[in-house]
């Protein structure tokens, strides 16, 4: 295995975005699991989304699809891109070697009802193996997370939720823009790799990059300064949580006016 994927720093991304190895003894006899390459298929996702509906108490598929793709924004966009700006590493995990693992709800008493991550293998990749620039790596590692990854398994998920796929790319940035909030203790040099990062992902990365015919994050960001964007202070889109929670996102759209008529 690579010094990275038994290193510190990458068992403590696994921790904190719910992530295991196939041989974790926490996820071996899960409630349910699908391999996220099954749901590709229109079949297979229809009735993941319907028991995954079901199963947190969603009134809709549509709302059930947008929390898929939200839980999954935070399952491994997040801690891909983590990986990227904070340690100059790729994890390019397959869509076969990737399972939606939901552990029994009697062994899950203090956790959310949403899936965890089983991972059976992963790629990784660096800007010094690549043998050119990190930018240049940097471009290639983005392509294959969203271009091969993310993005099919977003379409099939939109189309099969009946939802739009801007709120799922939404969804995609509420879960990676904190990782590039402002930190007054980050070090100079990652304060700058982190400001040219998010700058690539939300408005230089070209649209293939996304399998898109632009890119779908640009719309979520605003200039801040003349050489810095920042995610938009309220959604441009609802994600629908409301729906199945008696409260409203942080960056709900509809919070505001769901208060002026109360």
């Amino acid at each position: 295995m690579e010094p990275f994927l038994s290193s510190p720093a990458w068992n403590e991304l696994m921790s904190d975005y719910s992530i295991g190895w196939e041989h974790d003894e926490r996820l071996a006899q899960p409630l349910k699991s699908i391999a996220v390459s099954e749901l590709l298929q229109r079949e297979q996702c229809d009735a993941y989304l319907s028991w995954f509906a079901q199963y947190i108490g969603a009134a809709s598929i549509s709302i059930a699809a947008s929390m898929l793709i939200k839980r999954y924004a935070f399952l491994l966009a997040a801690p891909a891109l983590y990986a990227m700006t904070y340690y100059d590493k790729g994890i390019v995990p397959s869509l076969t070697g990737c399972q939606l693992v939901t552990i029994a709800e009697a062994e899950n008493r203090s956790r959310s009802r949403f899936p965890d991550l089983r991972l059976a293998s992963v790629e990784l990749t660096a800007p010094a193996a690549s043998g050119g620039s990190r930018e240049q790596w940097r471009e290639q590692y983005v392509g294959q997370l969203f271009a091969e990854h993310i993005a099919p398994l977003l379409q099939s998920v939109a189309t099969a939720g009946s939802v739009s796929t801007a709120i799922l790319w939404e969804n995609v940035m509420v879960r990676i823009a904190p990782l590039y909030a402002e930190d007054d203790q980050d070090p100079p040099q990652l304060r700058q790799r982190k400001k040219d990062d998010f700058s690539f992902l939300a408005v230089h990365a070209p649209a293939q990059l996304f399998a898109m015919r632009k890119n779908p994050l640009t719309r979520f960001v605003e200039q801040a300064e003349p050489d810095t964007v920042v995610p938009r202070s309220q959604r441009l889109t609802c994600c629908l949580y409301y729906q199945m929670a008696p409260e409203y996102c942080k960056k709900c759209p509809k919070s505001g006016s769901q208060k002026a008529r109360l």
